[in-house]
C-alpha cells in the first residue's frame, strides 16, 4: 500500500485509534445515561469476573492486556465503588483474589444490555457480510502485530 505522501488522518493506525476512541466514548456515554457507575476500562474487568470470579490482578492484567499498575488503579476505584473486593489468596498471602460484590453482580445484565446497544449503534447500516470482512481484516492485523 505505497503512498507517495503520508497523510496522518488517512493512515490505518490513526483511523483504528480514532474509531476505538469513539467506541469507548459511546460505551461510556451509554453506561452513564443508564446510571451505570462504570467506565469502559472497569467494564473490561467486570466482564472477565462474570466469566470467572476470583481472578488475581495479574490474571486480569493479562486478560485485559493492561499493565499491572493500571489494573491496580482500576481495582482500587472499583473497591471504592463497591463493585469488587479483594480477598487474600488462601495459599499465597502476597496475592489477592478479586471478586465481584453483590453490587457488581447486579449490574451484569444492564451493562451487557448497554454493551450490545453500543454494538448495535456501531454497526448501524453495515451489512452482515461487510462486518464479517471487517472483523476478518482486524483479526489479521492483530495477528500481524503479534496479538
Amino acid at each position: 500500500m505505497g503512498q507517495s505522501k503520508y497523510i496522518l488522518a488517512e493512515s490505518i493506525g490513526y483511523k483504528i485509534t480514532n474509531t476505538a476512541r469513539l467506541i469507548t466514548n459511546r460505551l461510556n456515554q451509554n453506561f452513564k445515561q443508564n446510571h451505570l457507575p462504570v467506565t469502559n476500562e472497569q467494564w473490561s474487568i467486570m466482564i472477565r469476573l462474570w466469566e470467572e470470579d476470583g481472578l488475581t490482578q495479574n490474571q486480569l492484567a493479562e486478560l485485559t492486556k493492561k499493565d499491572s499498575p493500571s489494573i491496580s488503579r482500576l481495582i482500587n476505584n472499583m473497591v471504592k465503588r463497591d463493585l469488587v473486593t479483594r480477598i487474600p489468596h488462601p495459599v499465597d498471602k502476597r496475592t489477592n483474589l478479586i471478586f465481584l460484590t453483590t453490587t457488581g453482580k447486579k449490574l451484569q445484565l444492564s451493562m451487557i444490555e448497554q454493551a450490545q446497544h453500543t454494538v448495535d449503534q456501531i454497526s448501524d447500516g453495515i451489512e452482515q457480510e461487510e462486518m464479517e470482512t471487517f472483523l476478518k481484516v482486524l483479526k489479521k492485523i492483530d495477528k500481524n502485530l503479534g496479538e
